[in-house]
């Protein structure tokens, strides 16, 4: 079947997925944590490490669960856990408040929102949409997974907005009612799985979970990737802080932090359509690599010009829209479908791991400096040199 025919018969599972992922655990709690850090400190006396703990905390709660969410999509699909997940993630984040009458409690909430939600991560969405596309699976992968950068766009600014005039409380209320107001019945009318019939034309090949979890390559992408998530997931939290704490005022500096989402979606897109046509990890590293420059330009004790910071948020923004196709395009190829929930769920455990730590450490090297200049150049040599170990997994391996 040509790319066409494929878009055809599964653009709505695309429109759908989109959707999934601008609501999911990926998106929602990970580009808003700038905008609520400085106003949870404000209210609360804690430090930011501290605060960011809460976030690592949800990171590393969904790398205990995601291989579980991952196993019952392979056997039971991956349309009843977004739907069932998505529910679970609304209520845990519009109770997150609930639970902030001590340090203890906030890293108990957002354990709760790792445990319920992470059935919304881009293991479930890519999952049901690799089963409908071959031909064109990166580019319907990248315009599924562009749904974070629309989250990653209009979350900061309206969150913004909304403690502004209401709290910060009231931001996560509302954060977590739009999943299930907004997100939920439009996944529900969009989102399937590949039909039996297409399922049983095109039976799932690949290795088993044993095999993958053998194999040299498996390892290197799971390092690999979690390095440089390590360094995108750093940065993207710390801009709106970083900026404010050199002079923007906070509006300002969370529409630099929408042009980044933008630039997430862009990544999406462009990433994906170039992984239908060239070897996944030389796409890779010229994606991966340029954060380096964002994070160059944005050390010192001043603000380079606008234009400048504009092109800092675009260039790490690139890398974090193109992470998660590749990510999930490579699975795919070298592992196979078979066992995909489990294997791409291990690795982006893994990644989420790496996304949790990296604010809280980033938090703790500013709370020790009182800069983020030293965390900055540490993801800098990250970006440059991490992607290289993604040439060596050679060519796409044959299954079935």
């Amino acid at each position: 079947m040509t790319a066409g025919a494929e878009f055809r018969r599964g653009w709505r599972v695309v429109i759908g997925g989109a959707i999934g992922a601008a609501f999911s655990i990926s998106a929602l709690p990970f580009y808003t944590l700038g905008v609520f850090l400085k106003p949870v400190a404000a209210t609360t006396g804690w430090s930011r490490e501290a605060i960011q703990w809460g976030f690592a905390m949800q990171m590393l709660g969904v790398l205990s669960v995601t291989w579980a969410w991952g196993v019952a999509i392979d056997r039971r699909g991956a349309r009843p856990v977004a739907l069932l997940s998505m529910i679970g993630l609304g209520i845990a984040l519009a109770a997150l408040p609930l639970f902030a009458t001590s340090l203890a409690g906030w890293y108990v909430g957002w354990v709760f929102v790792a445990i319920f939600g992470a059935g919304t991560g881009q293991v479930t969405w890519t999952r049901g949409i690799s089963g409908w596309f071959n031909q064109a699976r990166g580019t319907a992968l990248g315009l599924a997974l562009f749904g974070t950068g629309i989250a990653a766009v209009l979350a900061p600014p309206l969150m913004t907005a909304v403690i502004a005039r209401s709290g910060w409380p009231m931001g996560y209320h509302l954060l977590g009612a739009s999943v299930i107001v907004i997100g939920l019945p439009l996944v529900t009318w969009l989102f399937r799985d590949a039909p039996a019939a297409l399922v049983t034309a095109a039976p799932l090949t690949g290795m088993t979970r044993g095999e993958a979890l053998r194999d040299r390559r498996f390892w290197t992408m799971l390092i690999a990737f979690s390095a440089i998530t390590f360094g995108v997931a750093g940065v993207i939290p710390s801009l709106v802080p970083l900026l404010t704490d050199r002079g923007l005022d906070a509006a300002t500096a969370a529409r630099y932090a929408a042009l980044a989402g933008l630039s997430v979606m862009g990544g999406r897109v462009f990433a994906g359509i170039l992984l239908d046509r060239f070897w996944a990890p030389a796409v890779a590293v010229g994606f991966l690599a340029i954060p380096a420059g964002a994070c160059f330009l944005l050390v010192g004790g001043t603000l380079p010009n606008g234009p400048l910071i504009g092109l800092a948020a675009i260039l790490v923004g690139l890398a974090a829209g193109a992470e998660f196709d590749l990510i999930a395009f490579m699975a795919g190829r070298y592992f196979g479908m078979k066992h995909y929930g489990f294997i791409y769920g291990v690795q982006i455990g893994g990644v989420l791991g790496a996304t949790g730590l990296a604010p809280a450490t980033f938090g703790h090297i500013h709370g020790v400096t009182g800069s983020y200049d030293q965390a900055l150049l540490g993801a800098g040599v990250i970006f440059l040199t991490a992607p290289l170990l993604l040439l060596t997994l050679g060519r796409y391996p044959r299954h079935g």
